[in-house]
């Protein structure tokens, strides 16, 4: 009878351990879906084109935090707006999540301007460039010096080497074209943005002319051409120098499938 008695003691501690181990448990599971506000989630919006100064009054309201980690200079996008942003803008975050922005540069930035005289004109393009300055108009001048740079130019004035300019500035070159009047074949540029057209232009020794926007368009940086005029056909040519005058129309969205 004795024996009985224990066993029963023994079973009915055993069972409120593992009673008590699984409440404890389900409290625990509890806790943490309290501590971290488990399913509750916030859907992150898109910043791309909010100023620095609104940030802190709307991740205030949103209950996040932010940190700008970096900046670029576009002269596309308004200073100080957010360009990019870590998470993407739709994903599930929690309260007080650190979102990492970078924005566009407040100040514009400053290059010392290289070196590109009796340079070819491909090698000044493209030195220019990777210095943040961008190459407006070709002037021709009859000199033996064919296709090299006889001097760079801003609103008419000649530049100094290691003059201080602005990010972005636009430098007329002054190109030698030898002594005779070479003639070079009208580029297609067709489907073409306007940076890529302006690119192969300047390295095929032609100036960019009128340009006509479609009423569609939107964004001038994201347009293509469909229509240049002198038209690239039957090997036509025209002198060095010259302008093509380019058509412009929005580029189109390709269609998904829902499916996929």
């Amino acid at each position: 009878m004795l024996r009985v008695i224990k066993e029963n003691v023994i079973f009915r501690n055993l069972l409120l351990a593992i009673v008590t181990l699984v409440l404890l448990f389900v409290a625990w599971l509890k806790y943490l879906d309290i501590y971290t506000d488990h399913d509750n989630f916030i859907k992150l919006p898109d910043f791309d084109g909010f100023h620095v100064t609104e940030l802190d009054s709307i991740f205030t309201e949103l209950d996040l935090r932010y940190t700008v980690i970096d900046s670029i200079f576009d002269k596309s996008k308004k200073k100080g707006v957010v360009v990019n942003q870590d998470p993407l803008a739709g994903t599930d975050v929690k309260s007080n999540r650190r979102v990492y922005l970078t924005i566009n540069s407040i100040q514009t930035r400053r290059v010392s301007f290289p070196d590109v005289f009796d340079l070819t004109l491909r090698q000044a393009v493209r030195i220019l460039r990777s210095n943040g300055l961008e190459v407006g108009k070709l002037e021709y001048q009859s000199n033996i010096a064919i296709n090299k740079i006889l001097d760079s130019r801003i609103n008419g004035r000649s530049i100094e080497v290691g003059q201080d300019l602005y990010h972005g500035t636009t430098i007329d070159l002054i190109v030698g074209r030898g002594l005779g009047y070479e003639r070079v074949p009208v580029p297609n540029l067709v489907g073409l943005s306007r940076i890529e057209a302006n690119i192969i232009l300047k390295s095929t020794s032609l100036n960019l002319g009128l340009e006509y926007f479609h009423t569609n368009v939107v964004d001038s940086n994201s347009a293509i051409i469909y229509k240049q005029y002198p038209q690239s056909i039957n090997e036509n040519k025209v002198s060095i120098g010259s302008s093509l005058d380019l058509y412009f129309k929005q580029r189109t969205q390709k269609k998904t499938d829902n499916n996929e």
